[in-house]
């Protein structure tokens, strides 16, 4: 439904009319997070993630860029996925996960969201369970 026109410029460009049928946008995504306003949870001001988590994606970032691989620096597919410590909150047991937790970033991947769900359950079989091995 509406159409955009290219080229013409002068420069010997043939012009030409993009008419699509279906145009999808996915620009400016952010977490909503009015659950848990009232909870103690330390959000990075630049992604809207948890702060532990954010900062990791960021010093992994710096370093891929550093190291000379930028490609590698916005490669989602590259990245591993973050350990337990990274999903905890000041808020006791409140842990924020899948695509919220990487807030605006847009490199989430729903593999790296279930090794997240893997190792919070993990984590908290670890504290509610008794221990059995006594």
């Amino acid at each position: 439904p509406g159409s955009s026109r290219g080229g013409g410029g002068g420069g010997g460009e043939e012009e030409f009319v993009v008419r699509p049928q279906c145009l999808v946008s996915h620009v400016g995504f952010r977490p909503d997070y009015e659950l848990a306003r009232e909870l103690q949870v330390h959000l990075c001001y630049a992604s809207e993630g948890p702060m532990k988590l954010a900062s990791s994606l960021l010093a992994a970032r710096v370093a891929a860029e550093r190291g000379g691989d930028a490609s590698a620096a916005g490669d989602c597919l590259s990245q591993a996925p973050p350990g337990r410590d990274l999903l905890t909150t000041p808020e006791p047991r409140f842990h924020v996960l899948g695509a919220k937790s990487y807030g605006r970033a847009s490199s989430f991947l729903l593999a790296i969201g279930h090794k997240q769900v893997q190792g919070v359950v993990a984590l908290l079989a670890e504290a509610l369970l008794p221990k059995l091995s006594k």
